[in-house]
């Protein structure tokens, strides 16, 4: 008798930036085309180095400061699904600023930056991958900041975007967060953290019990109490391995497997490739190299899978 064994889950990027996710070789064109210096961080970075957070910020926004049309946004987004698409992945949870973008940077209008998304999404679609975009507001810029990005997207709010989100520094406490994303809730999009990567591990518990946030990003610092109540609420967890290793190298040994080992919902992503080079492939030896074997592996897939919101309504 033939055996027909299950599909495995749909293997998703759980989380990729637009703005740091530009391919080097594209990144390199442009600035020459544009007289643009790259930063040492950038460099550094391309070269496997580690640099401070802050070295990250200035590659990242380098990066970020050249999406300054429609079709930018595009390839940019085409650059996330093919690099997707040759790791054998089938679809992508993409973070962007639109609000840096558009306003404090003024370098792109709204109407360019929605159209671009929906160009890039669609020819992703076109190679068969998933996507959705997540609006990400700068922690350190503060709630002010957060109601601001709102009022910026939430009028005519396409249909693919499907969270909101900080990042950036943790500087500002979650539970002044707390309206920004009631807010964001009630206009129907999920919430996520950028938490416990470059602040402290009680941000993660604050994010969730202050601040509401249905899912974390990183959460490397967070204690095993914190590992439990994440575990306990079924709150998904981002972990880009390649990521954390440059970002945050103080991190040691990584936390993954004792996250795994409490029962949390933790995927990979990829982060930002186009800053520090890598893909799901990347991810998955990373995560061999810290002793996790197959079974985790596909513990990872299936998380990501039911947890990615690329894939649900």
């Amino acid at each position: 008798m033939r055996v027909i064994l299950p599909a495995p889950p749909a293997l998703i990027d759980r989380h990729t930036h637009l703005e740091g996710s530009l391919d080097p070789p594209w990144v390199r064109r442009e600035s020459e085309r544009r007289g643009m210096a790259l930063p040492r961080s950038l460099e550094a970075l391309w070269s496997g180095g580690a640099v401070p957070f802050e070295g990250f910020i200035e590659a990242f926004l380098f990066g970020a400061s050249l999406l300054d049309g429609r079709l930018a946004i595009q390839q940019a987004v085409s650059a996330v699904a093919r690099r997707t698409q040759r790791a054998g992945g089938s679809g992508f949870d993409l973070w962007a600023s639109p609000h840096f973008l558009v306003v404090h940077r003024a370098q792109i209008r709204l109407d360019d930056f929605w159209r671009g998304l929906e160009d890039g999404l669609a020819e992703a679609a076109s190679l068969g991958l998933r996507g959705c975009l997540v609006i990400d507001a700068v922690n350190h810029f503060g709630p002010a900041h957060g109601q601001a990005v709102l009022d910026l997207v939430l009028p005519g709010l396409p249909p693919f975007v499907k969270g909101f989100s900080t990042g950036g520094l943790e500087g500002t406490p979650f539970r002044e967060w707390a309206p920004v994303f009631d807010r964001a809730r009630a206009a129907g999009l999920r919430i996520a953290a950028h938490a416990g990567e470059n602040g402290p591990g009680s941000n993660v518990r604050e994010a969730v019990l202050e601040g509401g946030v249905g899912r974390i990003v990183h959460g490397l610092r967070a204690d095993s109490a914190t590992f439990e109540l994440l575990a306990e609420r079924r709150i998904p967890v981002d972990v880009c391995p390649s990521s954390n290793r440059a970002l945050a190298a103080d991190v040691v040994p990584h936390p993954l497997p004792r996250m795994l080992g409490a029962g949390v919902r933790c995927a990979l992503g990829t982060d930002d490739p186009g800053v520090v080079p890598c893909d799901l492939g990347a991810e998955a030896d990373a995560c061999r190299a810290m002793g996790l074997d197959e079974a985790a592996l596909a513990t990872l897939r299936r998380n990501g899978a039911e947890d990615a919101w690329c894939l649900q309504d």
